[in-house]
C-alpha cells in the first residue's frame, strides 16, 4: 500500500483505523511498516513503490500521529532458533503496542 493511499483512506474513512505492524529484524538497524487491508498485510511505500525504512520509532510517530494514528504493534522478529522457546523458528516473534 502506498503511503499516499494510506492518507486518502484514513480521510475519507469514518471506520475503525488500519492495525500498522512496524517489524524490526534481528541484525537489522531500521524498522518496516506493514497495514493490514482486507486481512492481509501490505507493506507501506512510497510513491516510487520503494518500501518506507524508518530508522526509529520518533521517525514513525511524525508520520502517523497526524494521520489520527494513536499506536502501532512492534514485532521483533528474530529468526534464530536458538532464542525459540520450542526451537521453532516460527515461534521467533514478539508483538507489544506502542502508544505514539
Amino acid at each position: 500500500m502506498k503511503l499516499t493511499q494510506l492518507k486518502h483512506w484514513l480521510k475519507g474513512s469514518h471506520s475503525q483505523t488500519p492495525k500498522c505492524i512496524l517489524t524490526s529484524y534481528a541484525g537489522c538497524s531500521d524498522y518496516l511498516m506493514e497495514v493490514e487491508f482486507k486481512h492481509q498485510l501490505e507493506p507501506l511505500k512510497d510513491d516510487n513503490d520503494e518500501m518506507l525504512h524508518f530508522q526509529s520509532i520518533e521517525q514513525v510517530k511524525e508520520l502517523l500521529q497526524p494521520l489520527g494514528i494513536t499506536s502501532v504493534t512492534l514485532r521483533v522478529i528474530d529468526p534464530y532458533d536458538e532464542f525459540s522457546p520450542d526451537g521453532k523458528p516460527s515461534i521467533c516473534q514478539e508483538d507489544m503496542t506502542i502508544a505514539l
